[in-house]
C-alpha cells in the first residue's frame, strides 16, 4: 500500500504541474502579482491518513482545484462545512475548486439565537459579508467500511489583498459540525432548549440577562464538543490537531462572541498539543525554559473588555510578570470556524493543575487549587486545610511575631504581597471573592523551592478594573473597599496588618510596584503600542458582533474613548492610591 501512495504522490504532482491543481502560495500574505484567477501549482502534494492532497492548508493568492487521491480500493469522502464526513456525505469524482468565499452570504454568522438580550440580535450579527475561507474534511472508506482518519485543511484564498491584521495576526481555524455550536438540542453557542425550558418553567423577569439560563451558560464534560484546531504563522500551517471545545467564561458566556476552552485529548488525537502558543515569551520558573506543552488553553473574547480595548487584561499581566505570583501568557490571534470570520481573540493559558505543573515543575497530580473559594483542583483533605487556615487567621493576634512567622510557613506572604498590591493598585471590581486562585503543593519535595507546602497566588480576569464602565475610578480607595468585603483575602490582609513587619514590608512592596512596574511613562507607552496594534483587529471585531451597538461609524469613536480611559486612569491613579496606602500602614 506504502508503493501505491508513493506512486499516486509522483502522479499527482505530475498532474499539478500540467492541469494548474492550486493556485501559487501567498509569501508571508504579501501582496500578489498574480494576474489571472487560477494559476500553476507551485506547491508539492502531502499526504495524510491514506489521502494525498495537491495543496496544504494555508494562504493563497489565488483560487485553485484540489485534487485528492487515496488507494484503489478506498473511495474519498468529503466536506465543506466543516462537519465530519462519512459515507453519506459527497463523494470525491473531481477535484474541488477552491476560491475566495468571503461574497458569499453568511451562515454561521447569521444566528440570532445566540445572547441576550434577544431583542437587540439583530444588533449582533454582522451587517455586510464576513471574510471567508475554503475548509475541506476528508475521509476515506473501503469497501468493508474501514475508515481512515479525518483530513481538515483550510484554505485562505486572496487574503493578501485584504485587511493588514492576517499579516500581523496569528489565524486559529476551529472546524467543527454546525449542529456542536448552534443544534437547539445539543448546540453549546445558542441559547436553545435550556433557555426554552427556562422560560417555560422557571421565568423570572427580574434575572440578569446575564445569569439567564442557556445551552452556552452549560458546564462540565457534557458540554464538550468535537472539532480540529489549526493554527496559522505567516500564511504557513503551523499546527494541527483535533480536540474538545467547551464555552469558556461566566457574565460574558451572554455576549454574541464567546470564549472558548479548547481541550487536547487522546480521545480526539494527541493527548497533549505540543506547538508553542505563545512565541516562546511564556517561561517555566522552575526551568526558565519557554512552555510549548498543553493540555488546554483558552481562546478568550476579551472579557468585561470585549467591546472596549480588548487588551487591559495583557496589559495588566504583563507589566507584573516579574512578580511573586503567577500571570497568564496572551497571544493575540483572528479565529474562524468553518471558514467564517470570528474576530479577534486572545489565546490565553488555562489555569489548572497543568497550568501550575508547566511553570512551578511541580507534579499535576500534587497541586491543590482553590478558585473563588471553592476546591478547582486538589483533594478534599488539602481544602479543608484552607478553610482551617482561614478560621485561624480571624481568630489569631498576628500582631504577635511568633503567630506571623507561623502564618509565613503556611503562605507564601510576599507572593500575596506582590498579588493584593497590584490588585489594589489596578483597583479591581471583580475580586475579593471573585477571581482569586490560590495553589499549594500536596506533596513537599526539598528539591523544588515552590514543592513547600505554602500557598500561593495565581492572578485572571483584571479587566474589569482600570475605570471600565465608568467604575473603578483612579480616586477610588481600594484598600476600604477590600476590607469591608468578606472573603479569605480580606481576612488574611486585615490579620496581616496587625504586625508592623508586615505594614513596613507590605508598605515597600506597594511603592516597588507603584514606581516600577506601574510607571506612568512606561505604561502610558506600552498602551499607545497596544493600542496601535490591536486597532484595526478590534474595529473588525466591534463590526462583526456589534454591528448595530458599537460597530460602522461608532466603533472608532468607542475604541478611542476605551483606550483614553485606559489611559487616564493610570496617569491619575499613582498619586491617588499610594495616599490611601500610607493612610492604613501608618
Amino acid at each position: 500500500m506504502k508503493q501505491r501512495y508513493i506512486l499516486a504522490l509522483m502522479l499527482l504532482s505530475m498532474c499539478c504541474t500540467a492541469f494548474s491543481c492550486a493556485g501559487s502560495k501567498s509569501d508571508g500574505l504579501q501582496p500578489s502579482t498574480a494576474g489571472s484567477d487560477i494559476t500553476e501549482s507551485t506547491e508539492a502534494p502531502y499526504e495524510a491518513e491514506g489521502m494525498v492532497f495537491s495543496a496544504k492548508s494555508g494562504f493563497y493568492d489565488s483560487g485553485f482545484y484540489l485534487s485528492v487521491t487515496a488507494d484503489e480500493d478506498y473511495q474519498i469522502f468529503y466536506t465543506l462545512d466543516g462537519s465530519i464526513p462519512t459515507a453519506q456525505s459527497s463523494r470525491y469524482t473531481e477535484p474541488i475548486k477552491i476560491t475566495d468565499r468571503s461574497a458569499e452570504a453568511n451562515v454561521l454568522s447569521a444566528h440570532t439565537d445566540i445572547a441576550q438580550p434577544v431583542e437587540l440580535a439583530k444588533d449582533f450579527k454582522p451587517r455586510d459579508a464576513v471574510d471567508k475561507a475554503t475548509v475541506v474534511r476528508a475521509i476515506a472508506i473501503d469497501k468493508n467500511g474501514n475508515k481512515s482518519k479525518v483530513v481538515s485543511n483550510t484554505y485562505f484564498v486572496g487574503f493578501d489583498k485584504k485587511a493588514d491584521y492576517y499579516k500581523n495576526f496569528r489565524i486559529v481555524s476551529i472546524l467543527t459540525d454546525e449542529s456542536n455550536l448552534f443544534d437547539h438540542e445539543k448546540g453549546i453557542y445558542v441559547l436553545g432548549k435550556t433557555y426554552d425550558d427556562w422560560k417555560k418553567n422557571d421565568y423570572d423577569p427580574t434575572t440578569p440577562d446575564w445569569f439567564i439560563p442557556a445551552n452556552y451558560t452549560q458546564k462540565g464534560k457534557g458540554w464538550e464538543r468535537q472539532a480540529a484546531v489549526q493554527f496559522f504563522e505567516n500564511g504557513e500551517l503551523a499546527a494541527s490537531q483535533d480536540v474538545g471545545i467547551r464555552i469558556h467564561g461566566g457574565a460574558t458566556r451572554s455576549y454574541s462572541q464567546k470564549s472558548f476552552n479548547i481541550y487536547a485529548r487522546g480521545g480526539y488525537g494527541a493527548p497533549k498539543l505540543e506547538y508553542d502558543l505563545f512565541s516562546g515569551k511564556v517561561m517555566s520558573k522552575s526551568v526558565g525554559k519557554p512552555v510549548t506543552v498543553f493540555d488546554t488553553f483558552v481562546l478568550r473574547n476579551g472579557g468585561n473588555d470585549a467591546m472596549y480595548t480588548r487588551f487591559s487584561d495583557k496589559l495588566i499581566q504583563s507589566l507584573v510578570s516579574d512578580r511573586q505570583f503567577l500571570t497568564q501568557g496572551m497571544e493575540p490571534c483572528i479565529v474562524f470556524i468553518d471558514g467564517e470570520f470570528w474576530g479577534h481573540y486572545e489565546i490565553t493559558e488555562k489555569m489548572d493543575d497543568d497550568f501550575i505543573s508547566s511553570h512551578y515543575g511541580v507534579p499535576a497530580r500534587d497541586v491543590c487549587i482553590v478558585k473563588r473559594e471553592t476546591l478547582d483542583d486538589g483533594s478534599e483533605e488539602t481544602f479543608a486545610e484552607w478553610e482551617e487556615l482561614r478560621q485561624w487567621i480571624k481568630y489569631t493576634d498576628l500582631s504577635s511575631d511568633w503567630a506571623y512567622e507561623q502564618l509565613c510557613e503556611k503562605v507564601d506572604m510576599q507572593s500575596f504581597m506582590d498579588y493584593v498590591s497590584t490588585e489594589i493598585y489596578i483597583n479591581n471590581s471583580d475580586w475579593g471573592s471573585k477571581n482569586v486562585a490560590m495553589w499549594k503543593s500536596e506533596v513537599v519535595d526539598e528539591n523544588n523551592p515552590y514543592a513547600d507546602g505554602k500557598w500561593r497566588f495565581v492572578m485572571f480576569d483584571t479587566e474589569y478594573s482600570s475605570g471600565i464602565y465608568g467604575e473603578a475610578q483612579p480616586s477610588e480607595d481600594s484598600f476600604a473597599k477590600l476590607l469591608e468585603s468578606d472573603c479569605f483575602i480580606a481576612d488574611l490582609f486585615s490579620g496581616a496588618m496587625e504586625n508592623a513587619g508586615f505594614r513596613q514590608q507590605f508598605s515597600d512592596t506597594f511603592m516597588e510596584i507603584a514606581d516600577k512596574n506601574f510607571a506612568s511613562d512606561k505604561v502610558k507607552a506600552e498602551i499607545d503600542r497596544l493600542a496601535e496594534e490591536y486597532h484595526d483587529i478590534v474595529i473588525a471585531t466591534y463590526d462583526r458582533f456589534w454591528s448595530g451597538l458599537i460597530g460602522g461609524y461608532g466603533a472608532e469613536s468607542n475604541y478611542s474613548r476605551a483606550v483614553d480611559t485606559l489611559r487616564s486612569f493610570y496617569n491619575k491613579r499613582h498619586d491617588y492610591i499610594v495616599g490611601h496606602m500610607k493612610k492604613y500602614m501608618e
